[in-house]
């Protein structure tokens, strides 16, 4: 678990959100009866908070010559955890490939929280300043409930 000191505002949010994700990760994983129950709502979170942070956070990122590298390669990632929920949206659920296949989500889900507590929010927060990433909060947190009613 990452501690969030100096993590503030949408980080800290995004931070919080990381830790509800990878526990509903961790229930699901092992658990073939949780299947049906738990994918659509893991679904929902990790869809929507991936889409809200490119939205609202990474969109951002990308006009500062400082943090668009971290940007791009957040893109980069996004696209892999979308394409790996679309194949296990693929898979009934019972299939044995199913749990395969969410294993390699909840790494790539755990590598990317990594990165981005470690690396990319302190360093972001640093470069958008206390006042805007507050206001990014609340265009956050708008975004997140907009894309769970989508996904």
């Amino acid at each position: 678990k990452v501690v969030l000191k100096g993590l503030s505002n949408v980080f800290r949010t995004l931070t919080e959100q990381h830790g509800q994700a990878s526990a509903l990760l961790h229930r699901l994983k092992g658990n073939p009866d949780q299947h049906t129950d738990l994918w659509p709502t893991v679904r929902t979170e990790l869809l929507a908070h991936e889409r809200a942070e490119m939205e609202v956070v990474f969109r951002e990122l990308h006009y500062d010559p400082r943090t668009r590298l971290v940007a791009e390669h957040h893109d980069e990632e996004a696209g892999e955890l979308e394409a790996l929920i679309r194949r296990l949206d693929m898979l009934p659920l019972n299939d044995p490939t199913w749990e395969t296949v969410f294993e390699e989500l909840a790494q790539t889900v755990q590598h990317h929280v990594s990165d981005e507590e470690r690396e990319t929010f302190p360093k972001a927060q640093d470069v958008i300043g206390r006042d805007r990433t507050l206001a990014m909060d609340i265009t956050y947190e708008d975004a997140f409930a907009a894309q769970k009613r989508m996904a």
